[in-house]
């Protein structure tokens, strides 16, 4: 019986070292399998958006239904890859990765940064994924479109009341940047665009011109890596917010520019206007019996950009 024993347990053991190093192959191919099957559904879907950029501004209504067509066609196939896919493992969060990197010596400022970056993509994310994407006003230009998504009042991170502008940028590019340091590759998301400058311009309900705002085009908040917060975000578009100062109550009409500049493969820059126009809402104005300065206080940049 010793000798029976003494031969079956090696046997044992070698059948469940196979079993266990033929399920690693097998979770490790399913995990390049799915990588391939979301850079294939990525590339697919920022090739059609590229084709939907260009509609005319008189064209919002079919930019948006198209979009969400886009979207749900695109969440939907990533929910395949998962079916198909089950062993392949769930990327970690940025806040598990840098944390990982750090050996956990994360001090509280950056851990607050990411958190709250995490939270802002949590967001856009959730609005791409309703079903219910619909700009308030959106206009092509120079290869990108830009769709402003809400105009809301608030408490500026600059201080008193102010008028937060959330908007989305189709078309950036992303870059991805290595650099050695010491023994690992360390690597970094940029955008080569600069938002030079935004400007507004009023129109009282004549039509006449009542008076003018601008400032930098540099957002407050800006999501240049999301997926690194989430690896199955929509390829192709740059979240961002500015904090600007209350409207005049003259102003039926808002005009807003934003001047970008591209940064070329050659490292020339190529200028970029994009325009449209906003009917002012009650809630965008100064209260009544304030007088209007024409000041600009703008919000300085939540980290710059993640």
């Amino acid at each position: 019986m010793r000798k029976v024993f003494a031969v079956a347990l090696p046997l044992g053991l070698a059948l469940l070292a196979g079993i266990l190093l033929s399920s690693s192959f097998r979770a490790r191919d399913e995990a390049a399998e799915a990588r391939s099957e979301r850079a294939r559904l990525k590339r697919e879907f920022d090739e059609r958006v590229a084709l939907l950029r260009a509609l005319p501004p008189e064209a919002a209504r079919e930019w948006r239904d198209e979009v969400n067509v886009l979207l749900r066609g695109y969440l939907e196939g990533l929910s395949e890859i998962r079916n198909r896919y089950p062993r392949a493992p769930v990327p970690p969060s940025a806040l598990e990765a840098t944390a990982a990197e750090r050996k956990g010596a994360l001090p509280e400022k950056e851990r607050a940064a990411l958190e709250d970056f995490q939270k802002y993509t949590d967001s856009r994310l959730a609005l791409l994924s309703g079903g219910a994407y619909a700009p308030l006003a959106s206009v092509p230009g120079g290869g990108f479109r830009l769709d402003v998504l809400s105009v809301e009042p608030g408490a500026s991170p600059a201080g008193g009341p102010g008028l937060r502008i959330d908007f989305a940028l189709w078309g950036a590019p992303r870059l991805v940047e290595r650099e050695r340091s010491g023994s690992r590759t360390v690597s970094r998301t940029s955008v080569p665009v600069v938002m030079k400058s935004l400007q507004f311009r009023f129109l009282d309900a004549s039509r006449k011109i009542y008076g003018e705002m601008s400032g930098s085009g540099e957002p407050y908040q800006k999501l240049v890596d999301p997926e690194r917060f989430a690896p199955e975000f929509p390829p192709g578009v740059l979240f961002g917010t500015w904090w600007v100062e209350l409207l005049p109550r003259e102003a039926a009409t808002t005009e807003l520019k934003l001047d970008l500049d591209v940064r070329q493969p050659s490292g020339a820059a190529s200028p970029v206007s994009l325009g449209l126009e906003l009917p002012v809402r009650e809630p965008w104005r100064i209260p009544p019996g304030t007088k209007y300065q024409a000041e600009v206080r703008e919000a300085a940049p939540a980290a710059n950009g993640k």
